[in-house]
């Protein structure tokens, strides 16, 4: 019995997602045939193309002839009218958009910046097209929304994935990807949905495979439908139409143990991990615990179109550890979803397959995708790479640790073995706030760790969010502050940073004891069935819209402490360390400055 390994829309277009070669890879080892499809960077080849845009000008034609009954509707036929009117605009996207496409593709037009802004402008108003024909939908390189966020409910995940209208992703399976495999030489189909956006593109296929192919077992995994396990009790609708199980944490073990289990005819009440229906009842199996790591083996890439991915050359993802190290971030839903499991690669082994997967794929750029690489892990890591002499470009993820731990000559290694960026978890510079988030520093850690990144060469950028509970404003000033001291125009220590609002999600410290952070009361909206978001009261610290005013204040000192700011907003982080590898840290900053970059 084959396996069918699928990953749906709508993710990001550089790099495949780790899921599928990780588990192709185990199951292949323990004998099975699998083949892996990448359905993200497929939908993104169709939908980049001249072929759909036109058919998505036919669409706009076609709603424009209908009768308006809502003061939207009517707004949005005035658009449509510009849209269509507008001769030279369309013919622009039109005739460029498979050009842009390649640009990002294409080695020496990738590396002139202004060549690749107007590509990666064009490959955005690309989208907005597509978005305006499926409206109020909202399509971009890297998402996927609907009014009303379905994906939220049950009612909401009937109906959009049988909304011809607003979903463009049924018009996409039935032309063009459902083709792209005879589905009767596959016994079980896995889809791996990882976050909100893929609940619908994910369920929409699941849906179409189930109806057409009644022969396949389709098993739904990833992080989303981990957390939504306690919620599948009276979901009996999705087992019946989209799925016939679920596999909660991680999955190489029951997916191996499912997939015996099929082959067999064996009963599934046995298979670890696995959730699914039986005479109307929805089953939870046992879990079992992950498999340590010395019995996992390397992801293989093979069969996914690398030469698809919107870069001039493969990167790769890669994770040397699993769970996070730490914890303990009150915030944070990782721990869980890794059945707060941590353990780790032999740094030895890491080195070797990361030489290995460089000779194999002919690239030298990875993506370590661990929650944080600790201290002596990259300690040890570094030397193992540098001494075994394996040529890799790449970023990692880590949490502020300590001046002593996070050292000069710790990360002067670090860059010397191939990691040009970091991501720092900073989410707040103020004391208190880190202490309530337990994030284990302060900061003055928080300065010292930075520059000690910084002078060994590395490109330092910070994720923060404003509005954790009780937070008030001076305190989300303390952020401010710090990180405008430490910006481009000031140390220089910091060297982008990414936003955003504190979201109260599942499964986190203060979603299981409120109390305890000062909030009042969560908001449980019975039509949101399946959030895994929540909205919530709390008297103390700064209301909602002074958040808000927080955080757009602070997108205005961003722009204006950050020149760079210029180069990196346009490029994924991905395309971001192709540059660092060919500009270099100083370079980049520079280029902000050149007369060609407008803001």
């Amino acid at each position: 019995m084959k396996v069918a390994l699928l990953f749906p829309p709508q993710w990001y277009p550089s790099q495949p997602y780790l899921s599928l070669p990780t588990l192709k890879a185990h199951l292949e080892s323990k004998g099975h045939e699998v083949d892996q499809f990448d359905f993200n960077i497929e939908s993104y080849e169709i939908f980049l193309s001249k072929e759909y845009l036109e058919h998505c000008v036919e669409v706009i034609q076609e709603r424009l002839s209908r009768p308006a009954y809502t003061t939207e509707e009517q707004e949005v036929k005035a658009v449509y009218r510009d849209i269509l009117s507008d001769k030279n605009f369309l013919n622009s996207i039109l005739g460029e958009v498979e050009d842009a496409k390649n640009v990002l593709r294409d080695e020496e037009r990738f590396f002139q910046f202004d060549t690749y802004k107007k590509a990666y402008t064009t490959l955005k108003v690309a989208m907005k097209l597509i978005s305006y024909a499926h409206h109020p939908s909202r399509l971009d390189l890297d998402s996927f929304f609907m009014l009303g966020n379905p994906e939220e409910s049950l009612s909401g995940i009937l109906a959009a994935t049988a909304d011809s209208v607003r979903n463009p992703f049924i018009y996409l399976y039935e032309n063009y990807l459902v083709e792209k495999a005879d589905w009767n030489d596959y016994g079980l189909v896995g889809i791996s949905i990882i976050h909100s956006g893929q609940v619908i593109p994910g369920l929409t296929l699941a849906r179409l495979l189930r109806k057409r192919f009644p022969h396949l077992h389709i098993v739904i995994g990833g992080s989303v439908f981990n957390r939504h396990a306690d919620l599948l009790d009276n979901k009996q609708a999705l087992f019946k139409d989209f799925f016939h199980s679920v596999i909660v944490s991680e999955g190489e073990k029951p997916l191996e143990e499912l997939v015996n289990h099929l082959k067999t005819g064996q009963a599934l009440a046995t298979v670890p991990n696995l959730i699914y229906m039986d005479d109307e009842r929805v089953v939870h199996n046992t879990k079992a615990e992950a498999l340590p790591y010395d019995q996992l083996v390397c992801p293989t890439f093979d069969q996914l179109p690398l030469e698809k991915y919107l870069m001039p050359y493969p990167v790769l993802p890669y994770m040397s550890s699993r769970g996070c190290y730490w914890g303990k971030c009150t915030f944070c839903t990782h721990s869980f979803i890794y059945d707060s499991y941590y353990r780790k690669e032999n740094e030895t082994r890491v080195a070797e397959e990361i030489d290995y997967l460089s000779k194999k794929y002919k690239t030298k750029y990875f993506t370590f995708s661990d929650e944080a690489i600790s201290p002596n892990a990259f300690n040890r890591m570094s030397k193992e790479i540098l001494k075994k002499g394996v040529e890799m470009r790449s970023l990692g993820m880590l949490k502020f640790e300590s001046g002593d731990k996070e050292s000069p000559e710790l990360f002067e290694d670090v860059h010397r073995a191939g990691f040009l960026m970091l991501f720092f978890g900073l989410e707040s510079a103020n004391d208190r706030i880190l202490s309530i988030i337990d994030k284990g520093c302060d900061q003055a850690t928080e300065k010292s760790v930075l520059k000690n990144s910084s002078d060994a060469g590395i490109w330092n950028h910070l994720y923060l969010f404003f509005g954790f509970p009780t937070e008030e404003r001076e305190e989300a000033e303390d952020t401010i502050r710090f990180t405008v001291e430490n910006s481009e125009t000031g140390t220089g220590h910091i060297h982008s940073v990414g936003q955003s609002i504190f979201a109260l999600e599942k499964d986190s410290a203060i979603y299981h004891n409120p109390g305890k952070f000062k909030v009042d009361r969560i908001i449980h909206d019975p039509d949101r069935d399946m959030a895994i978001v929540f909205d919530f009261d709390i008297k103390a610290g700064m209301p909602r819209e002074e958040v808000m005013d927080v955080y757009e204040h602070f997108d205005s000192v961003i722009e204006e402490t950050f020149p760079s700011r210029k180069i990196w907003n346009y490029l994924s982080r991905e395309h971001f360390l192709l540059y660092l590898d060919r500009f270099g840290k100083e370079e980049i900053l520079n280029m902000a400055h050149s007369a060609s970059v407008e803001p």
